[in-house]
């Protein structure tokens, strides 16, 4: 791919319009089958961003990058643009003790980081490639012992249920179990067994409560959250705490992105009830300050779960400040949304946050491009951008983007 981009960029010389703004569409952030989404292969990804003219799309797994040779040769065959990233969970064990909020509005102390722009084919240590393989079998471990809380829930209820985590790793997923593939299982199981009707829900009903409706079998992705949050989540009486060491602290994080030639990047939970914010990120002087002391200089937001105000302010401040932003959309759940970038799910952004998405993607696809290729990119050897060379990135992704989409 980097070969004939190569020459592509060569033989086309410079675009008309310079490195200046262009309208393309850009979504930093998508989860795939390879941890969990909310399409069914990244084929369909692919169909759905084609449909919508969506340019520059990031894959964003949780914990792998299996479906990294997949995604390249998809989305580049089908003229968009493909980026490498990666999603892995923090904790900082001061904030936890402390009872601070980070980006997990439930649990002090996680800290969600992504990984931008990595290598590809990806470079990595073997000592941080083991480490990777350890906390995703540390979380199909976490999920198969829920597997088995499931069950015996079940088994009071109806002998004849039962769910098999082997054959769900096997067929339902691509080789990493989280809670939202048993939270599928449970629904398809108990309506495989006891079709559909009365008997059907009362199972539900008994299993997770008296405020299950009737109606929730009408929404498979509606039941299958309220399966989590009922089930499986903190409370639940399925839920099994997660093993402490498929956590490690957030500057272990960055540095298996640095290793794996990516750029680490702190995606913000923003405003996510009525203009509330965690502890870390109520104050933004603070925030990015203390992000930019631990060495994130990079940030990114899913819109769609922000108010349109709170997020253009957060997001202006931080640009003004010098920080490379991204969207993206994660779908990360059941229940299929559009690819196209909303905030709140309906405000399309203005020009001044498109600009801002879109040269943060040429500054990306530059960055992985060089790393590729045998260049520094645009990252030093501390993991600091190199601020002075942004506008050089900026005009080399434009160009890379373009060969690929137009």
């Amino acid at each position: 791919m980097w070969k004939e981009i190569s020459g592509r960029i060569a033989n086309t010389g410079q675009h008309p319009d310079g490195h200046n703004w262009y309208r393309l569409k850009v979504n930093a952030h998508v989860h795939t089958p390879y941890s969990f989404s909310s399409f069914d292969s990244i084929d369909s990804i692919i169909a759905a961003a084609r449909k919508e003219n969506i340019s520059v799309l990031g894959i964003n797994d949780f914990n792998t990058v299996d479906g990294y040779t997949e995604w390249a040769d998809k989305c580049y065959h089908n003229g968009i643009y493909p980026l490498f990233n990666i999603e892995m969970i923090g904790l900082s064990r001061s904030d936890m003790k402390e009872g601070r909020k980070i980006n997990d509005p439930n649990n002090p102390g996680r800290m969600y980081i992504s990984g931008k722009a990595l290598t590809y084919p990806i470079k990595r240590s073997e000592w941080n490639t083991n480490r990777l393989k350890h906390i995703r079998n540390l979380s199909n471990e976490h999920v198969r012992l829920m597997t088995r809380k499931v069950n015996e829930l079940l088994g009071e209820i109806d002998m004849d249920l039962k769910i098999d985590f082997d054959e769900m790793l096997r067929s339902h997923t691509k080789g990493m179990a989280r809670e939202r593939h048993l939270a599928g299982m449970i629904r398809s199981t108990i309506e495989a067994s006891k079709g559909s009707g009365k008997k059907r829900n009362e199972i539900f009903r008994k299993l997770l409560g008296d405020d299950f409706n009737d109606h929730h079998h009408d929404d498979k992705a509606g039941l299958e959250n309220f399966i989590r949050s009922r089930l499986l989540k903190a409370g639940g009486a399925a839920y099994i705490e997660e093993d402490p060491d498929i956590f490690i602290e957030p500057g272990e994080i960055r540095a298996m992105i640095l290793d794996a030639g990516g750029i680490p990047t702190y995606p913000f939970l923003a405003d996510f009830n009525n203009g509330s914010y965690t502890g870390f990120e109520a104050d933004r002087e603070k925030a990015a300050a203390s992000l930019m002391e631990q060495g994130f200089y990079s940030a990114e937001f899913i819109p769609m779960r922000n108010d349109y105000i709170y997020l253009r302010d957060y997001v202006m401040f931080l640009y003004d400040r010098g920080f490379i932003i991204t969207f993206g959309t994660e779908h990360n759940a059941p229940g299929i949304e559009p690819l196209e970038v909303r905030a709140g799910g309906t405000y399309e952004l203005d020009n001044d946050l498109q600009r801002i998405n879109y040269e943060s993607a040429c500054i990306m696809a530059a960055h992985q491009y060089s790393m590729a290729t045998g260049g520094t990119g645009f990252l030093d050897g501390q993991g600091k951008p190199k601020t002075g060379d942004r506008e050089e990135f900026i005009g080399l992704g434009d160009k890379i983007i373009k060969t690929v989409c137009l």
